[in-house]
């Protein structure tokens, strides 16, 4: 498996985990725009922690 693909699956890894906090905080917040605005900053991450994870692997770890 290739550094970046690593490094893609640790970003996923981590925005999995940022999601499921995220919707479970959600699931406690009174207001609709608050929910709606936690629902859509953890999809975004589900999209841009992996893409992050595949430059930033090789750059820190050489490839």
């Amino acid at each position: 498996m290739s550094l970046p693909m690593i490094g893609a699956l640790v970003g996923l890894m981590i925005a999995v985990g940022f999601a499921a906090f995220s919707f479970a905080l959600s699931r406690r917040v009174d207001l609709d725009e608050t929910r709606k605005a936690l629902h859509v900053s953890a999809l975004i991450q589900l999209i841009v922690l992996p893409v992050a994870g595949w430059f930033v692997a090789p750059a820190l770890f050489g490839d």
